[in-house]
């Protein structure tokens, strides 16, 4: 996994990272606001978290864009990153599959929804 981090351009926004994930095969970009309150540290704003959402650097890049300065050869960085990294084919399943054998006390469980 990659993950680089960028200077927010504006006091709203905390942190900025776009990256290559190896076991979702997919870019994917976060952005943290300042003062959104979330006790779990989630991004506000996020793509690319899903199995193969954005096969495309240019669409993280494009995602953040407007929240942090963005180097114009960031895409030419993760294609390297992906290239490097591969891609792992059945992570998605198997982490579905490990779930499920498992009993959850959702009591005990704190869930951000």
């Amino acid at each position: 996994m990659s993950r680089h981090e960028f200077a927010p351009n504006d006091p709203g926004i905390k942190s900025v990272f776009v990256g290559w994930d190896r076991a979702l095969g997919s870019y994917f970009a976060h952005v943290y606001c300042t003062g959104d309150n979330n006790p779990f540290d989630m991004p506000t704003l996020q793509i690319g978290d899903d199995f193969r959402e954005v096969p495309n650097p240019h669409h993280a890049i494009g995602f953040v864009q407007d929240y942090a300065e963005i180097p114009h050869d960031l895409a030419a960085t993760l294609a390297t990153d992906a290239a490097r990294e591969g891609i792992c084919e059945a992570p998605a399943v198997l982490c579905i599959l490990d779930a499920a054998k498992a009993l959850i006390d959702l009591d005990t469980v704190p869930c951000p929804f």
